[in-house]
């Protein structure tokens, strides 16, 4: 349940201004352009004579106070009123608002702080801690409206612990920033949703109801897990899909059988992790049996995509191929898997084989697990394979 503003300002000791402030006018404008009405959600019904102080988000300046004062930044990426998965580790959150002062007879606005603000997330891949920051930013302000002050407050929302941080409080008139590290505690089971969150409010004196309500960032929460083999518990953002790049320049012949099964073979390159082992075999037997009749040339081991710890692997598949070609467009690519056939169409879809040099094999397979650690990747998450 959210708390309400009262009771954040109770537990953090913060005494009310009760008087009425002095009305004061905001630069760069002191008067509205035209007369603005209170919106429905803002009522003022019910409240003594005075004014009533109203914060909402999703609310632009009007097109005549954008020419006055340019909108904020936001950091490259950030999701324009939701959240956005920047990567693996990172979300990041922008919106628009406004405070408004309005009369209790009539709901005539008579002033406006317009504000843009932002909020990221940032994981740690072997860590249960994570931070959260906020940032605010006035772009436009007008009229009467008192002395106002902005507070913020990080929160843990489930499956975490607030271990300390710097909640901004200052005046809406300026910039305020602040950011709050959180922490998780494994919990029964191989993994678990956390999430944490910041609220905001503006305290206004001279206004009838003193607090307005708090606003949330709304965080949606992440994965924590301690399910990655060889890595230690961390936390990670399930919803984006991480890509593991295989450069030609590092691996000549593993790339270019990882390139030719996904662009010449039209094998897939969304691929899903597996650990179970018994499956690992199984792809791998299916792919490259061993034996008299599956010869390895000298120096060379047998590679298989789509990988053998992925559900895509040679086992869930009714057929495999090769290459053994030579031509100007393609290059040339010799597999040297005499056991299956070569790839000469679409229709026989299913994996595919080939000798590479040692050397490669064993630094791309040493490359996907160290992909798997530093993007925690664990059993049954996707990733993208490009080539």
């Amino acid at each position: 349940m959210r708390k309400s503003p009262s009771r954040w300002l109770a537990r953090l000791g913060i005494g009310l201004l009760l008087a009425a402030g002095t009305a004061v006018p905001v630069s760069p404008v002191t008067a509205a352009p035209t007369k603005v009405e209170a919106p429905a959600q803002c009522t003022a019904s019910g409240a003594p004579a005075g004014t009533v102080g109203c914060l909402r988000l999703g609310v632009s300046p009007p097109a005549s106070a954008r020419t006055r004062a340019a909108s904020a930044a936001a950091p490259t990426g950030c999701g324009n009123g939701a959240w956005a998965n920047l990567s693996r580790f990172v979300m990041c959150k922008a919106s628009s608002g406004v405070y408004q002062v309005i009369l209790t007879q009539g709901g005539t606005v008579v002033g406006e702080i317009y504000f843009n603000y932002s909020s990221m997330v940032t994981l740690q891949a072997r860590e249960l801690r994570w931070t959260q920051s906020f940032d605010y930013t006035p772009t436009y302000a007008w009229g009467v409206l008192g002395t106002p002050t902005l507070w913020s407050v990080p929160d843990c929302m489930f499956n975490c612990s607030l271990v300390g941080g710097t909640p901004p409080t200052g005046s809406p008139f300026g910039n305020l920033s602040g950011t709050a590290t959180f922490t998780s505690t494994s919990l029964p089971g191989q993994y678990w949703g956390a999430s944490s969150d910041w609220g905001f409010w503006i305290v206004n004196p001279a206004t009838a109801n003193k607090v307005t309500l708090t606003l949330w960032t709304n965080y949606p929460g992440h994965r924590c897990d301690d399910a990655l083999p060889g890595g230690a518990a961390g936390c990670a953002n399930q919803d984006f899909v991480p890509a593991l790049d295989v450069p030609e320049s590092r691996y000549p012949l593993y790339a270019a059988h990882v390139r030719n099964a996904i662009h010449t073979g039209g094998l897939p390159s969304l691929l899903t992790r597996t650990t179970d082992g018994a499956l690992r075999d199984a792809n791998r037997r299916v792919a490259c049996p061993e034996g008299a009749s599956y010869p390895r040339p000298t120096g060379y081991t047998c590679d298989e995509y789509p990988f053998a710890v992925t559900t895509q692997g040679a086992a869930a598949n009714p057929a495999g191929f090769t290459f053994r070609f030579d031509t100007k467009r393609l290059g040339r690519l010799n597999c040297q898997v005499p056991w299956l056939e070569e790839h000469r169409s679409t229709t026989n879809r299913g994996y595919s084989a080939c000798m590479i040099p040692s050397a490669e094999n064993s630094l791309g397979g040493s490359d996907l697990q160290s992909f798997f650690l530093d993007n925690r990747v664990i059993h049954g998450d996707r990733f993208q394979v490009r080539a």
